[in-house]
């Protein structure tokens, strides 16, 4: 459902298009002379029925019956289906289709894309040739498409425009671009060849990553004089997109989710892996139809699996260009037959020559020593040979090269001094790493220092205050170590979700690591306070005042954007924890994420719940192990269906819970939620006679709200299974008025079932509200939120008598049943009532 947030505007907007549609042939109605107006249909009432509603709702939408009756909410098959019919049939153009888009809850593209555009027009739902309903055909969406953005084109002033790429490339870390003419003009070559890949690789620091930003830049026509000097006609691209793996590595889901955002598919951001795996592919496939897409994958060598499979089986139009410390051809040959592999050596001479002159008057512009100046000016003006010496001493390498200056900088050494020791360092570029991270090691203050040792503790760059806080540094002290940092070349700052984040090169963070593992005792207490922030960072943006629990006051009801911003960087904590045996951490760590877990991953929620009950029981935690396996392990395990685990987590809880003499009122919520849920798992299994025994049991337990609204819900489901729907609808609405004590909860059993009952008693409105309850954020909604929601709506508009529309709305939540990885409870009752759709149409 699109939620109308100016619904005055909102009804204006729409109401030029419909008006436009007055005198279209297929809408306008010809009367006979005489014959009154008021017979027969209208032009209103043509459009209605192509869309498969009444009149009404149409005049209602465009405001014809007074503002109050205009919608807080539109079906989105609805909204973009009279969208659809006003864009193909009027003159209107995109910037009609935005703004109308502005007033909705629905996100937005600016400028609007063509594959953004044709993304919402698939969701249109309109009166097909065969009298049923659903989207346009692929092929008119297209012609509708091309033909509004052709009109915005027209309207435009005839002057030439710049052309205008879509990227999300990084700023560049200097201020040029030196060399590498030979592997510029190579690249350029693929990219106007068949060829699907080019891969760029070489040693760590030999500037993979310099060359490849600075191949898209040139796409994009915003190439550096340097590289614009040799006059070639780079091919412009109409969306550049750019995966950074680097040392934090790149998961499957993130690179998914980059591509889905970049191309307006915003929608699939938190679906399932397996189905974006393939909307997002055709998303691909549909926008390089028309448009040209350039993917850059910098560090492919570090990301999962799964995306060199994916792009192994582009569609046509995709270009590919990837860097790697491995040379993939020989790697993974039979899969990227066709790749063009571009193979770095360090700088010819004459070009590292000049990058080293670059760097040393960069170094003398940031500094404030007369000392440091002094050094600069000797080596700027060293003779020939002498620079030439440290160039063969670095092997021609970029990064050697910056930091081989950022140290004689710092320091009084001489460069024929450095050069000397450079030559005693090895032969192998990884000696000379060692060598140079070694000395500047030797350079940095004590708080730099423990800053570099623990960037290796972060899966994506952290930003200040987690870096500073595990490093165990104050605001003066991280701002100092840190500029120390960016002087030896060690760190770049970047700005990503408004906040300042620290990227490091992977030679960086692993010297740091290999330092962090030889100073045992400052690794324990950065661990320490690593893990300590997280579980600060935990109970900040996710523990509530009530209830007052040790388990139950981490319940979902706050925003989670926060949690999702940080969570690889948290379950990091979670590995490392269960890794070198922190049982308290990762007790602590699972009591925190459980209810969390339950919306984003029930198969980790499974996994970490029973390594965290086996921890407690070894720890003689007797209420936390019972909390485990009662509700993180038993409830999780009933709703993938694993029913027999699930009754032996349940039971094995309430034998632990029978060993407690203890008054605490936990010990009693859980004693009377373990006896429920095992009358929940009896309904399953359809034994209600035995369910109600037990939780007549229930009655004689004192609980605390928090469990009294989960007994009411399982009581209604049993009044369910006898069809005493009044009841159940009672009971259901009264576990909703108990949890308002507590600050209220969205948990997917109490609207969903209140939904189903409202629906059984036509109670249809009603049943409506409290399916839309479920989507806990309906722009960002997940995907067991979406799988109910489609279900329940499937039988709400079987109800109604929409069958074609309830059919759809259940395949819906097939599909995502079939994505979502493990079983679903309810996935036996969605594929029979399928079958019940389909025999009523």
């Amino acid at each position: 459902m699109a939620e109308i947030e100016d619904r005055k505007k909102f009804a204006e907007l729409l109401s030029l298009g419909v008006k436009e549609l007055k005198l279209h042939p297929d809408y306008k109605i010809k009367r006979k002379k005489g014959e009154d107006s008021s017979l027969g249909q209208s032009y209103i009432a043509n459009i209605a029925n192509e869309l498969g509603v009444s009149p009404n709702t149409i005049k209602s939408w465009i405001g014809q019956m007074g503002l109050k009756y205009i919608p807080g909410r539109i079906d989105d098959g609805k909204l973009f289906g009279i969208i659809w019919i006003i864009l193909k049939k009027t003159d209107v153009d995109t910037s009609w289709f935005s703004e109308l888009m502005e007033t909705t809850s629905i996100p937005i593209l600016k400028p609007a894309l063509p594959a953004w555009v044709s993304s919402c027009l698939e969701k249109a739902k309109i009166l097909g040739a065969d009298n049923s309903f659903g989207a346009p055909l692929n092929k008119e969406i297209g012609e509708v498409v091309k033909k509004i953005f052709h009109n915005k084109l027209q309207t435009e002033d005839v002057t030439p425009k710049e052309h205008f790429t879509i990227h999300n490339l990084p700023t560049r870390w200097s201020g040029v671009f030196i060399g590498r003419h030979f592997d510029l003009e190579a690249i350029r070559h693929w990219v106007i060849s068949p060829s699907p890949l080019c891969l760029i690789s070489g040693w760590a620091g030999i500037g993979k990553t310099t060359l490849a930003l600075e191949v898209a830049y040139a796409s994009v026509q915003e190439h550096y004089k340097e590289a614009e000097s040799i006059e070639m006609d780079w091919p412009n691209f109409n969306s550049i997109i750019w995966f950074s793996a680097d040392w934090k590595g790149l998961t499957f889901s993130d690179f998914l989710n980059t591509i889905a955002y970049q191309l307006g598919r915003i929608e699939q951001i938190n679906r399932s892996i397996d189905e974006k795996r393939f909307v997002v592919r055709n998303a691909l496939a549909n926008y390089a139809k028309e448009e040209s897409v350039l993917l850059v994958i910098d560090s492919i060598d570090t990301a999962e699996s799964e995306i060199y499979e994916f792009i192994t089986n582009l569609p046509q139009g995709v270009k590919v260009l990837l860097t790697s410390r491995e040379n993939l051809q020989q790697k993974y040959r039979n899969n990227f037959r066709d790749m063009v592999t571009i193979q770095l050596k360090g700088l010819e001479k004459d070009d590292a020559l000049n990058y080293l002159s670059y760097e040393v008057k960069q170094h003398m512009k940031m500094s404030n020593s007369s000392n440091k100046q002094e050094q600069m000016e000797q080596l700027l003006n060293s003779p020939l040979e002498i620079c030439e010496q440290l160039i063969s001493a670095t092997a021609g390498n970029p990064k050697a090269i910056a930091l081989s200056i950022a140290y004689i900088a710092d320091d009084d050494i001489p460069a024929q001094q450095l050069i000397q020791e450079l030559g005693k360092a090895g032969y192998s570029l990884l000696e000379l790493f060692d060598f140079l991270f070694g000395r500047t090691w030797e350079k940095c203050d004590e708080d730099t220092l423990h800053l570099w040792k623990v960037l290796c503790f972060f899966s994506k760059p952290p930003d200040e205050k987690s870096w500073a806080t595990v490093a165990g540094l104050d605001a003066r002290k991280f701002h100092y170590a840190v500029d120390q940092m960016k002087l030896f070349a060690l760190i770049q700052g970047e700005r990503i979700e408004g906040k300042i984040h620290y990227l490091g090169h992977q030679t960086v963070v692993t010297y740091g690591k290999q330092r962090l593992l030889e100073d045992k005792q400052f690794e324990n207490v950065a661990r320490k306070r690593w893990s300590q922030y997280y579980i600060h960072y935990l109970d900040n943006y996710l523990k509530r005042d009530l209830p007052d629990s040790v388990y139950w006051s981490y319940l979902l009801g706050r925003d989670l954007e926060e949690i999702k911003k940080e969570w690889p960087n948290i379950l990091k904590v979670i590995k490392w924890a269960n890794e070198s045996d922190q049982r308290e951490l990762l007790i602590e760590l699972v009591i925190r994420i459980s209810h969390f877990l339950s919306r984003v991953n029930l198969p980790l929620r499974i996994k970490y719940g029973k390594i965290a009950a086996d921890y407690a029981k070894e720890l003689r935690k007797h209420t936390h192990e019972a909390f485990f396996r009662i509700d993180t392990l038993g409830w999780a395990l009933m709703e993938i269906n694993n029913l027999d685990d699930s009754l032996l987590q349940i039971d094995s809880g309430l034998k632990t819970l029978d060993q407690l003499s203890s008054d605490s009122s936990d010990v009693y919520d859980l004693k009377a939620w373990g006896l429920a849920l095992k009358a929940r798992l009896l309904l399953k299994k359809n034994n209600p006679n035995k369910a109600e025994c037990i939780l007549e049991e229930v009655r004689e337990i004192s609980t605390t709200p928090v469990i009294q609204h989960r007994i009411s819900l399982v009581r209604g489901d049993l009044c369910m299974v006898y069809e005493n729907y009044g009841a159940a609808i009672r009971l259901y609405e009264e576990a909703n008025e108990i949890s308002l004590i507590y600050g209220g909860e969205k948990t997917i059993e109490a609207y969903f079932n209140l939904g189903i009952a409202y629906v059984i008693c036509d109670k249809l409105e009603e049943a409506e509200k409290c399916f839309n309850s479920l989507l806990y954020h309906k722009d960002k909604a997940n995907q067991i939120e979406l799988i109910y929601y489609h279900y329940g709506m499937a039988q709400l508009l079987l109800r109604k008598g929409e069958h074609i529309e309830a059919l759809r709305s259940n395949q819906k939540a097939i599909n995502l049943i079939d994505s979502w990885g493990p079983t679903i409870s309810i996935r036996k009752e969605v594929e029979e009532f399928n079958e019940i759709i389909k025999h009523k149409i």
